[in-house]
């Protein structure tokens, strides 16, 4: 009885569209829309050309812009993609998972931080200290944080989240996919005998 249930369970993949998979990379696509709706609300710079952080994050802050349509549209593509189960589009979520937890480690440490060395020598989910503050100060010449604790915090799980939904959506796509092409290729090797 189980050994027919698993055949129509695979046999129903033929018909039956990923859904799964693509609703968690919408889940993904809306988390990093709410990343980027905290970066982009946040005072990234002063109008100061003394300090030495504005001209970073106008650089940083415009490849990030790219990036965040570029995951967009990746996303979206992707969801379409294993949707009707081509494996490719799996690998490319499970990379774009990975870069999103890359992420965390630029404008979010950076903007907390300083750096990403500082980040973790002050350890990073830990308030910053006046030392810090006026290391920070001596360095560039601006008091930090740029963002607070807990905006950081919320970067994070949402890239985190984001990360995760990707992960999980280009496995389960991946399990899938394989399934249904090797099933394919049984139900072709069966009718070759016939």
């Amino acid at each position: 009885m189980s050994m027919m249930n698993e055949s129509a369970k695979r046999d129903l993949l033929r018909y039956k569209k990923n859904s799964g998979a693509a609703l968690l990379t919408y889940l993904a696509i809306v988390f990093d829309a709410l990343y980027f709706i905290s970066v982009y609300s946040s005072d990234f710079g002063s109008t100061s050309n003394a300090d030495k952080t504005v001209v970073l994050y106008q650089w940083l802050i415009g490849i990030s812009i790219v990036y965040n349509l570029l995951f967009l549209l990746a996303a979206f593509l992707s969801s379409e993609g294993v949707k009707n189960y081509k494996i490719g589009f799996s690998f490319l979520l499970i990379l774009m998972g990975i870069g999103q937890l890359v992420r965390i480690f630029v404008i979010p440490a950076i903007a907390r931080f300083g750096t990403v060395e500082q980040m973790f020598e002050r350890g990073i989910f830990n308030e910053i200290t006046d030392e810090h503050i006026a290391y920070v100060l001596e360095q560039t010449g601006r008091t930090i944080p740029i963002i607070e604790q807990g905006q950081f915090i919320y970067m994070c799980i949402c890239l985190m989240a984001s990360a995760a939904f990707c992960i999980i959506a280009g496995v389960l796509a991946f399990i899938k996919s394989t399934t249904l092409k090797s099933y394919m290729a049984e139900l072709k090797k069966r009718g070759s005998k016939t």
